[in-house]
């Protein structure tokens, strides 16, 4: 009973993900569209705002109910290729997607944050250097939306082949 309510959770976790791999590119668009205009910083704050709340929350959601889901299950362990292969496929795709949180995805939105500061209504030219590191951004959660939707398919695909 237990296990399903948590299996439940770990649905809605993904989800999260989900949404973000449909909102993100509206974001992003959004961002490019308004460069040099007024409100850019503003868009850019929800950008990395959006993503950091949908990430951490959908992010340690499903790390922590997966975790919590293989030790409970007899069935599954971690990384065992011979068994589960589908199952070890979305762990180690899992801790590639936090290698590149840890290095590339955080330090650089947290270069972003510093740059756009804090008062989004001052009218100032942004630095090429921040273009450069939202552009990055842009590129690597492009690969981590990629990350999640392999992830999920491969949740939702693993009966098939059995």
């Amino acid at each position: 009973m237990f296990y399903l309510l948590i299996m439940k959770f770990h649905i809605v976790f993904a989800g999260m993900w989900l949404i973000n791999l449909a909102v993100y590119p509206v974001l992003r668009k959004s961002v490019l569209q308004n460069k040099n205009k007024s409100g850019e910083k503003k868009l850019i704050h929800l950008y990395l705002t959006f993503g950091n709340l949908f990430g951490m929350i959908g992010g340690l959601g499903i790390i922590l109910t997966g975790i919590f889901m293989v030790t409970d299950n007899p069935l599954y362990g971690f990384f065992q290729f011979t068994t589960n292969h589908w199952l070890a496929s979305k762990q180690v795709l899992m801790v590639l997607l936090l290698i590149i949180l840890g290095s590339i995805i955080i330090p650089t939105s947290k270069k972003i944050r510093a740059a756009i500061g804090t008062d989004f209504e001052k009218n100032e030219q942004l630095s090429e250097d921040l273009y450069n590191n939202l552009y990055k951004l842009f590129k690597w959660n492009i690969v981590i939306n990629l990350i999640v939707l392999i992830n999920f398919l491969l949740a939702i695909t693993h009966n098939f082949f059995v």
